[in-house]
């Protein structure tokens, strides 16, 4: 596993981090140090820079977001999905119009250059993880674009929940093929450029066809390498398609 796939639990709190990795356990004087800097924002709640802060650069602790675009008609854009772990990078021009980061759930976020994560070695093993972090980010953009330009929109819903799984698995929250999804079908539409209608209408299929079962605001992938196959989807630590 990669540097920003290690999970890293401090003395007060079982959220793991997948950016944070090869980082050791916080003092308590120092974990409640750092809690006390933690940001919080409600669902809906656009992350913005303090005014004179230029760049925000941060991470996600908790809580699901997701960068978007809104067009002046109302309809969005969903760029990405922001999951537990993943680094983020706001400048103080961001907005719905352009590329805004948005909480879909409660968040807890941090400023990656917080003073109390720990000493020199930790801030400069976390500026690498972070860095890593980004590169794989920028790839999973490029993939979102082949899963909007290119997939049907069986393969789509199967693509992202895929992604999901892998990363969400990364931080231990997965169990089994199993995970928590905070999504509804709208914010499926929007990330997948597909209607309501057409992500209801294949959701049934999927699951009449045996491949997920959705109970509870939870998914289950049911044989994930041969769902990878079906969505051209990459596996983690296999070259080609699976």
């Amino acid at each position: 596993m990669s540097a920003a796939a290690q999970a890293v639990r401090s003395t007060t709190t079982p959220v793991t981090f997948s950016a944070f990795g090869g980082l050791q356990a916080l003092q308590v004087e120092q974990v409640r140090a750092f809690w006390r800097t933690v940001e919080r924002f409600e669902p809906g709640v656009q992350l913005r820079c303090a005014p004179d802060q230029g760049v925000k650069r941060g991470a996600i602790l908790s809580g699901w977001a997701c960068e978007m675009r809104i067009l002046p008609d109302g309809r969005r854009q969903i760029f990405s999905f922001l999951l537990p772990g993943d680094p983020f990078l706001i400048e103080e021009q961001s907005d719905l119009g352009g590329r805004a980061v948005v909480a879909i759930t409660r968040l807890e976020v941090m400023d990656w250059t917080n003073p109390f994560i720990g000493g020199a070695e930790a801030r400069d093993t976390l500026a690498r993880a972070m860095n890593e972090a980004v590169v794989q980010k920028q790839d999973r953009l490029l993939d979102h674009m082949v899963r909007i330009g290119q997939l049907t929109a069986r393969e789509r819903i199967l693509h992202l929940l895929l992604e999901l799984c892998d990363r969400l698995e990364a931080v231990g929250l997965v169990k089994g093929d199993t995970f928590r999804i905070p999504l509804t079908q709208g914010v499926f539409a929007d990330a997948l450029g597909l209607s309501l209608v057409h992500i209801n209408r294949t959701l049934k299929q999927l699951r009449r066809e045996g491949h997920i079962l959705l109970k509870g605001g939870s998914v289950t992938l049911l044989n994930r390498h041969r769902l990878a196959a079906i969505a051209f989807y990459h596996m983690p630590g296999k070259t080609g398609l699976a």
